[in-house]
């Protein structure tokens, strides 16, 4: 799941399985089923393509990224963190801790 945190309050969102090229979404693209089937250097300049869409689009001040393909990419595009599902219960769980 993705989420939007804004001004401490959280949205999840979906944008996995919104369209993004060719009838596919980001998911096909920037996930596993698009690591196999474009190659590693392919795939990563759709990450980087991915992830600049989002932050404009959704006007975020900077992108976690985690997830098992993380580990590949050679160089984070600006504005880009690593984080791992740890993290983001943390996260969750500080939210809501006074």
């Amino acid at each position: 799941m993705d989420t939007l945190i804004v001004d401490g309050t959280i949205a999840p969102l979906e944008v996995a399985h919104l369209p993004y090229r060719n009838g596919g979404s980001y998911e096909d693209y920037v996930g596993e089923r698009g690591l196999l089937r474009l190659g590693k250097k392919k795939w990563a300049r759709h990450v980087g393509k991915v992830i600049a869409l989002l932050k404009h689009g959704l006007q975020a001040d900077y992108v976690v990224l985690g997830g098992g393909q993380t580990k590949r990419l050679k160089k984070l595009p600006e504005g880009v963190k690593l984080g791992t599902n740890v993290n983001a219960i943390k996260g969750g769980v500080r939210l809501w801790d006074r």
